[in-house]
C-alpha cells in the first residue's frame, strides 16, 4: 500500500507539538469495569397490505417476482445514542506554539502559531483528569488549553488550561493533564471517563465512530467501518506505525480523537489521514495505546525549570533515513563528552545513541532538548543508550546527576538551529550547545543519511 502522509492537527497549517513532562503520579486505573453497552433497537417495517386493481385493469404481463431481503435487511443507521454516551468524554484542544519562518527578504522570524485537536478522558487521580492525545499535537507546544463537552451557558466555562504530562514518540501517543481544581464544578460534574475496549480482534467491516474536533470548528462525528487492517502508515517526518483503517472522512483537528466501536467502547486513537484520497483515515490500536497510557498517566507532572539540569555532552539527531541506511538506532547520538562533567562521571562514551531519558522515548536530538527543560542540576535520571560493540547495538542504562549550566549557558535557547540537507553545516549556525561540549556538523544531515561520510 502507498505510504500516506499524516494530516496536521493545526488548523492554521502549524505542526503542534509541546512540551514534555514525565515523572510518577498516583496511579489511576481504567474503567474496565464500567462498561456500558448500547443496543439498538431493531424495529420490521409492516408491509402495505396488497389490493388488486379493477379487474378491467389487469393485462396478460410476465409476473416479476419480489425482492426479498428480510433475512439481511437493517434500518439506516442511528448512532445517536452511542454518541450521547461517549461524548462526556471528548475535548477539544487547542495548543501554541513558536516557530521559525522565514520571512520575504529571506530573514528568520518567531512567530506563534495556534492550531486545533482533539482528545478524550481517559483516567483521573487526586488532583488531575488524565485526557489522551497524539504526540505530534502537543510535543513543541509551549501552552495547551481544552475545552469539554458540558451543557453551559457561558462557553469559557468549559474551558482549562492543560499540561503536557508524557509523550511517546515511537506510538505516537501522549497524555496531557488538567488539574481538577482548574474545571468548574459544574462542568465536572458533567464528564465521563472513556471506557477503553479492544482492538485484538477487529474485523473488516465492523462499526467505527470518528469523534474529533473537524477542522478546528467543534466536535463533530464521522459514523463509518473498519476498512482495512495492519495498514503501515509512514507520516511526513518518515516515522512509521501499524494502524487500522477507516471510510469515515478524516479532517484535520480530528488528531487525538477518538474511534469508537458500536458498543460505545473505544477501539483507536485517530492520528492520520491521507491527503490525496477521500474517507481514509487511521487510528492507532487501542490495544496497541493501553499499556503506553498507563505508563504516561502514571508520570509525575512536570513545569519547565529555569535553569535547566546539564549533562555535559553535545548531542546530533540520528535521521529515520541514517538509521534504516546504516541500521543504527534512532535517537540522539552523542557527539562528544565534555572531560568531567555529569555525563562523563556516569560513564556515556562517544557514539553512544540516547534513546531513553527518565523512561520517555528519544528519537532525535530535539526531544532529547525538550526533556532536560523539566529536570534542575542536582536531579538524578536514567539515560538508556545504545552502545556499539562487535556485534552490533547493545542497551545499556546509565544514572546522570544532572549539574548546573557553566556561567555563560544559562541564558543559551532550547531549540536547536537547522542545517539543511545537503549543506555541510560550514558557515551554519550550530545547534544551541545546552548539553555542554563544542558545536558540530550534523553530520546526519545530508541526503544520504550522513552529511560528512560518516562518524
Amino acid at each position: 500500500m502507498k505510504n500516506r502522509n499524516r494530516i496536521a492537527a493545526g488548523i492554521t497549517g502549524a505542526i503542534l507539538t509541546g512540551a514534555l513532562v514525565i515523572g510518577q503520579a498516583a496511579p489511576a486505573t481504567f474503567a474496565d469495569d464500567k462498561e456500558t453497552t448500547l443496543s439498538v433497537t431493531e424495529t420490521e417495517t409492516e408491509a402495505a397490505p396488497e389490493t388488486e386493481a379493477p379487474e378491467e385493469e389487469k393485462k396478460d404481463y410476465a409476473q416479476l417476482e419480489t425482492t426479498n431481503a428480510s433475512d439481511t435487511a437493517i434500518t439506516a443507521i442511528d448512532v445517536s445514542g452511542i454518541v450521547e454516551a461517549v461524548m462526556p468524554s471528548i475535548v477539544t484542544v487547542t495548543e501554541k506554539s513558536v516557530q521559525e519562518v522565514e520571512t520575504f527578504f529571506g530573514e528568520s522570524q518567531s512567530v506563534e502559531m495556534e492550531g486545533a485537536a482533539s482528545g478524550f478522558i481517559i483516567a483521573q487521580n487526586d488532583k488531575e483528569l488524565l485526557i489522551a492525545t497524539n504526540n505530534h499535537v502537543v510535543e513543541s507546544s509551549t501552552e495547551v488549553t481544552v475545552a469539554f463537552s458540558a451543557d453551559v451557558e457561558d462557553p469559557d466555562d468549559a474551558i482549562a488550561p492543560a499540561k503536557v504530562k508524557g509523550t511517546d514518540s515511537k506510538t505516537d501517543l501522549a497524555v496531557i493533564a488538567v488539574n481538577l481544581d482548574d474545571i468548574n464544578e459544574d462542568v465536572l460534574s458533567q464528564l465521563k471517563i472513556a471506557v477503553l475496549g479492544s482492538s485484538d480482534n477487529l474485523k473488516v467491516g465492523q462499526t467505527a465512530i470518528t469523534i474529533g474536533n473537524s477542522l478546528g470548528e467543534g466536535i463533530s462525528v464521522m459514523a463509518g467501518i473498519v476498512s482495512a487492517l495492519n495498514v503501515e502508515v509512514t507520516v511526513e517526518d518518515g516515522s512509521t506505525f501499524t494502524e487500522f483503517q477507516t471510510d469515515g472522512a478524516a479532517n484535520q483537528g480530528q488528531s487525538g480523537g477518538a474511534v469508537v466501536n458500536s458498543k460505545g467502547e473505544v477501539i483507536g486513537i485517530f492520528n492520520a489521514g491521507y491527503l490525496e484520497g477521500d474517507n481514509m483515515g487511521y487510528a492507532i490500536p487501542i490495544s496497541t495505546a493501553i499499556p503506553v497510557l498507563e505508563d504516561l498517566i502514571n508520570r509525575e507532572t512536570r513545569d519547565v525549570v529555569e535553569d535547566h539540569g546539564y549533562m555535559g555532552v553535545t548531542v546530533v539527531g540520528v535521521s529515520a533515513e541514517a538509521s534504516e541506511y546504516y541500521n543504527i538506532p534512532e535517537g540522539a547520538y552523542v557527539y562528544e563528552v565534555t572531560k568531567d562533567s555529569a555525563g562523563d562521571k556516569a560513564g556515556l562514551q562517544k557514539g553512544d545513541i540516547i534513546v531513553g531519558f527518565d523512561g520517555i522515548n528519544i528519537d532525535s536530538q530535539e526531544a532529547l532538548l525538550r526533556q532536560i527543560n523539566y529536570y534542575a542540576p542536582g536531579e538524578t535520571v536514567e539515560v538508556t543508550v545504545m552502545r556499539g560493540s562487535g556485534s552490533g547495538y547493545e542497551e545499556q542504562k546509565v544514572e546522570v546527576t544532572l549539574e548546573s549550566a557553566p556561567e555563560g549557558m544559562k541564558s543559551q535557547k532550547t531549540e536547536p538551529s537547522v542545517i539543511e540537507d545537503g549543506d555541510s553545516g560550514d558557515g551554519q549556525q550550530a545547534p544551541d550547545d545546552i548539553f555542554g561540549g563544542s558545536p558540530f556538523d550534523d553530520i546526519f544531515g545530508g541526503s544520504d543519511g550522513f552529511d560528512n561520510g560518516g562518524f
